[in-house]
């Protein structure tokens, strides 16, 4: 079962648990208040009413409509009377939603509520096994004494640069809705790239942000699933579509996917679609500037130099050093 239906089914089991804790609750409350009951019964009457009147003509409905809505009026104020004496919410014969935006159903109008693109993000995290990585790779774990304070070739050390990139990676994430930047992270294995992606999508995750983290192989290979999957259509619209909207995609490990003309086109679409659309991307590559070059078409090349700030990692291998430290 794919993502989308398992969630709609979630959703149907969160409405259907509060449809029947409410109607216990209007169980319990018409045994010990009749005049509820009675209440609600003429409510539902009422509105069977209204909904006739609408339709005659003018001459008679206007009258007769503003009587009806002044009976439902004084219902509505009898009710919230006989509760708040007994010392019950007003709201307690109402229905309860574990999201009130979408009333738990997912959607606002035709647009995904938050809560809806959150499930989708836990779905795929599940799916990805991230979750685990994100739990030990945060900000808060993050260690700047691995990196050397020697300078090297004159210039900065790797704890500097490292210090910079950090700070430069909170920021970012922390004024995510007041910019629209693009990350770049350039530099061999080993080095802290998947380190402060991962710490970036935990923050924005725990910001209620929807966050897309996927190897370049895998999002290929997620694209050529879809495409060419004709007996699973919905499921490959809706895991597409999560590619292009939502509010943060991270593309590891740019240039270990097969060099094919698909492959190409993929990325390609990506990465213009997401930026034609102001969306933010961080990718992270051991590729340097003129491999980046050599490997993709002056169009994919472009567009990355053109519009994504770059930061170069250098220094050892920090999972080499915490091998030998262990």
């Amino acid at each position: 079962m794919n993502s989308i239906r398992a969630i709609m089914n979630e959703y149907e089991d969160i409405r259907e648990k509060n449809k029947k804790e409410l109607d216990k609750r209007k169980q319990e409350l018409y045994a010990k208040l009749p005049r509820l009951k009675e209440i609600d019964d003429e409510m539902v009457n009422l509105g069977i009413r209204i909904t006739k009147a609408v339709l005659m003509d003018k001459e008679n409905r206007e009258k007769l409509l503003e009587d009806l809505h002044k009976k439902q009026t004084d219902l509505k104020i009898e009710k919230a009377e006989i509760l708040t004496a007994n010392k019950y919410p007003k709201d307690y014969l109402q229905m309860k939603y574990s999201c009130k935006k979408c009333k738990d159903t997912g959607y606002v109008g035709s647009e995904r509520c938050n809560c809806l693109m959150q499930k989708l993000i836990a779905h795929q995290y599940k799916q990805f096994k991230l979750s685990h990585r994100i739990v030990k790779e945060n900000f808060e774990n993050f260690n700047i004494n691995y990196y050397s304070n020697e300078p090297i070739d004159g210039g900065r050390s790797p704890r500097e640069n490292m210090q910079h990139i950090f700070m430069e990676c909170i920021k970012y994430t922390k004024d995510f809705e007041q910019h629209n930047k693009n990350l770049l992270f350039i530099g061999r294995p080993g080095l802290g790239k998947t380190f402060l992606c991962n710490s970036i999508a935990k923050d924005l995750l725990d910001m209620g942000k929807s966050v897309i983290y996927q190897s370049a192989p895998d999002l290929v290979d997620l694209v050529r699933k879809y495409k060419f999957d004709f007996d699973n259509e919905e499921a490959g619209d809706e895991a597409l579509k999560d590619i292009y909207v939502c509010d943060l995609l991270i593309i590891d490990d740019l240039g270990t996917e097969l060099g094919t003309q698909f492959s190409g086109l993929v990325i390609y679409n990506i990465l213009n679609k997401r930026l034609l659309e102001n969306k933010k991307m961080i990718i992270s590559t051991n590729l340097d500037v003129d491999e980046i070059i050599k490997t993709y078409s002056e169009r994919i090349s472009s567009r990355i130099f053109g519009n994504f700030l770059m930061y170069e990692f250098f220094g050892e291998d920090i999972r080499l050093k915490l091998q030998n430290i262990i």
